[in-house]
C-alpha cells in the first residue's frame, strides 16, 4: 500500500513536472530566443543535496565535459564556469534555460548587460532568492524594491577615504604578519593558503567595521574558535564558515538541548555576533549622541542611520513617532552582516586564486615586483602610504584579471517587475513577460572574444596601457561597460568596490615585495609540471554559495626571499 502510493507520488510529481516544463518551453519560444531544457529546477532542494553525488559519479566516466548533452551540462550548478562564453557562440547572446520552475533568461550583451544594471526599477533583485541573508534582520539585499533606496543611503555612506585608509593600514598590518608566517614555514611549505587569505580578510573587517584589533593567525597552527568567550573576529569565523546552516535554519533554534554539538556551537557563536553588534551599535550611538566623533569605523555610519525618535504633539499628550529614513536596530544588523559576509568572502576567494595562479606565472610575479621596487622605493611597508593605492596599477591589474576570470559570482540574477519589459540586444527588441528571471552572465560577458582578446588566456598586462612609457605613466585599462562587472553595475552596484579593491592591491604588494611563490614540486616532477598542477588547481572548482578551488590543499607553495 505505502509503495503503491509512493510510486504515485513518484509519478504524478513526473508528470506535473513535464507539464510545467512545456508550458514555460512556450512562454520562452513566444520572447524569440533560443530554447534549452532541463528536467528539474537547478535551485530543487533535492537535486542541491543529491547533485555532488551525481557529479561526482559522471566525473568517473571518461568522457569529455563538452561531448554531454546540454541537459546534462546545464544542470551542473557550476556551468557557469564550465561552459564560460560557449553558450553565446552557440545561442546567441540572448537564450533561456528552461526548468519546471520557470523561464530563465540569460544575456551576455555588454550592452543589454549594462542597461538591465542601470534600469534597476525594471530589473531588480529577487528578492526572495535572498532572504537567506537575512539572519539578523532586513537589509539592501533582502528588502523590496520601493525600500532599498533607504537602506543604500546607509550602506553607502561608510565607504568614503578615512575607511579606506584604515583598510590600507590594516591590510598591509595583516599581512607583513603573513609573510613572517610564511618564511617560517619553508621547511614543511604552505597548505592552507585560502585560509591565512580569510584570516587577514576578516581581521581587516573587525579592525575596520568596530574597534577591534587582532594578530595574524596561521593556518598551520589552527585553533578551535570559541566565539561566545572571545572576540568579534572569532564569532565572525564561526559564522562565515557555516553560514550556509544559519541561512537555513534560525540560530535561536540551533542552541536545543538536543542539537548536535556542531549546531550548538555555531547558534552560540552568531548569537554572541549579534551581542557583540549591539552592544557595539548601544556604545556608537551613545557616542554620537554625546557629540563625540565615535570610533570612525563602518558601524559608526551606520549607527548614524539609526532610526531616532521625534516627539510630536498629539491631543492626549506628547508621543514619539519614528523620523523618516532611518534604520531599526534590525535593520543595521542587518546590513553589518551583509557587507561583512559579502565582502569578506569574496575577497578572500579572489585573494586566494590570484595568489596560486601567481605561483603558477613566476613572470608575472617579476612583472609586479619591478613596479612595487618603483613606486615604493624600497620603503619598508610599515612606512607605505595609502597615497601609494592608486600607483600601484600592476597589482590592481592582478586583482581585476583574476575577479574577470575567476569571479566569486558568475551571474546577477535580476527579475522583471509587474509589467513587460522592452529591452534591446544587438539589432532586437525583446518583449519580456513580467516576472521572468533574467541573468547577466558576468563570467559569459567577461569570457567573450569581442570584448577580450585571448579571453580564456589570465594575462593581467591586458589591464596596463602605456607600458612603454615607463612605470609610473601606466594607466589602467578601462573596459567596455557591461563586459566586466564583478561587483554589479548601476544604482545597484557593490558598495564596497573601492574597499576590496585597496585590500587586494595592499594585500599583493605587501605579499611579493621581496618574496615569491611557487608550487613545491613532488617526486620525478619537474618545475614545469608543478606550474601546471597549481593551474589546475585554480581551475578546478565548485560553486555552492560563490565559486571556490576544490582542493587547494593539493598544492604546496613555498614562499622564498629573492
Amino acid at each position: 500500500m505505502i509503495l503503491s502510493l509512493l510510486s504515485g507520488l513518484i509519478l504524478a510529481y513526473f508528470g506535473w513536472s513535464v507539464a510545467r516544463l512545456e508550458v514555460n518551453v512556450r512562454k520562452a519560444r513566444a520572447i524569440g530566443v533560443p530554447v534549452v531544457r532541463i528536467p528539474f529546477d537547478l535551485n530543487n532542494y533535492v537535486w542541491v543535496i543529491a547533485q555532488p553525488l551525481v557529479w561526482a559519479a559522471i566525473a568517473c566516466v571518461p568522457i569529455p565535459w563538452s561531448s554531454y548533452p546540454d541537459f546534462v551540462r546545464f544542470s551542473h550548478r557550476n556551468w557557469h564556469f564550465l561552459e564560460k562564453n560557449s553558450p553565446n557562440s552557440r545561442f546567441g547572446a540572448v537564450w533561456a534555460l528552461v526548468s519546471p520552475g520557470g523561464v530563465h533568461l540569460h544575456i551576455a550583451d555588454a550592452d543589454a548587460i549594462q542597461e538591465i544594471c542601470t534600469r534597476w526599477r525594471d530589473f531588480p533583485r529577487p528578492t526572495q532568492m535572498y532572504r537567506m541573508l537575512a539572519v539578523y534582520g532586513p537589509s539592501v539585499f533582502t528588502v523590496q524594491q520601493n525600500d532599498w533606496p533607504r537602506h543604500r543611503r546607509a550602506v553607502a555612506a561608510p565607504f568614503n577615504e578615512a575607511i579606506m585608509k584604515s583598510v590600507w593600514n590594516q591590510s598591509l598590518r595583516q599581512t607583513r604578519a603573513t609573510v613572517h608566517d610564511w618564511i617560517s614555514r619553508s621547511d614543511t611549505g604552505i597548505r592552507g593558503m585560502p585560509e591565512d587569505m580569510q584570516t587577514i580578510t576578516l581581521s581587516v573587517l573587525a579592525a575596520t567595521a568596530f574597534p577591534e584589533s587582532y594578530e595574524f593567525e596561521s593556518s598551520a597552527h589552527p585553533k578551535e574558535h570559541e566565539a561566545s568567550s572571545e572576540g568579534i573576529r572569532d564569532a565572525f569565523f564561526i559564522v562565515h564558515k557555516y553560514a550556509i546552516y544559519l541561512m537555513l535554519i534560525p540560530y535561536g533554534l540551533m542552541t536545543g538541548p538536543l542539537m548536535p554539538k556542531k549546531l550548538v556551537k555555531i547558534g552560540r557563536a552568531a548569537a554572541s555576533l549579534k551581542n557583540f553588534m549591539e552592544k557595539t551599535v548601544v556604545e556608537e550611538a551613545g557616542a554620537l549622541s554625546r557629540g563625540e566623533p565615535g570610533s570612525g569605523g563602518l558601524i559608526t555610519h551606520l549607527v548614524h542611520a539609526l532610526e531616532r525618535k521625534a516627539i510630536r504633539q498629539t491631543g492626549s499628550g506628547e508621543d514619539e513617532k519614528p523620523v523618516k529614513g532611518g534604520l531599526s536596530m534590525d535593520e543595521v544588523l542587518g546590513n553589518i552582516f551583509v557587507i561583512n559576509f559579502a565582502g569578506q568572502d569574496t575577497t578572500s576567494i579572489t585573494l586566494a586564486f590570484a595568489v596560486m595562479l601567481l605561483a603558477a606565472h613566476p613572470e608575472v610575479q617579476q612583472w609586479i615586483r619591478e613596479e612595487i621596487a618603483v613606486v615604493t622605493r624600497g620603503e619598508p611597508v610599515d612606512r607605505w602610504d595609502y597615497a601609494l593605492f592608486p600607483r600601484l596599477k600592476r597589482c590592481h591589474a592582478v586583482f581585476l584579471e583574476t575577479l574577470r576570470l575567476y569571479p566569486p559570482i558568475t551571474g546577477l540574477p535580476k527579475i522583471t517587475s509587474e509589467t513587460t519589459k522592452a529591452l534591446r540586444i544587438g539589432s532586437r527588441v525583446l518583449e519580456i513577460p513580467p516576472g521572468t528571471e533574467t541573468y547577466p552572465m558576468i563570467l559569459g560577458a567577461q569570457t567573450d572574444p569581442r570584448y577580450w582578446k585571448d579571453p580564456l588566456v589570465w594575462r593581467p598586462s591586458r589591464w596596463i596601457v602605456g607600458p612603454e612609457r615607463g612605470i609610473d605613466e601606466e594607466v589602467v585599462f578601462t573596459p567596455r561597460k557591461g563586459s566586466f562587472c564583478p561587483w554589479s553595475e548601476g544604482p545597484q552596484g557593490c558598495a564596497g568596490k573601492k574597499f576590496s579593491q585597496v585590500e587586494g592591491v595592499a594585500v599583493l604588494a605587501c605579499l611579493f615585495r621581496t618574496c615569491s611563490v611557487r608550487p613545491k614540486t613532488k617526486a620525478g616532477e619537474t618545475e614545469a609540471q608543478a606550474r601546471r598542477r597549481a593551474q589546475n588547481c585554480a581551475d578546478d572548482v565548485n560553486y555552492q554559495l560563490m565559486l571556490k578551488m576544490n582542493h587547494p590543499d593539493r598544492v604546496t607553495l613555498e614562499y622564498v626571499t629573492v
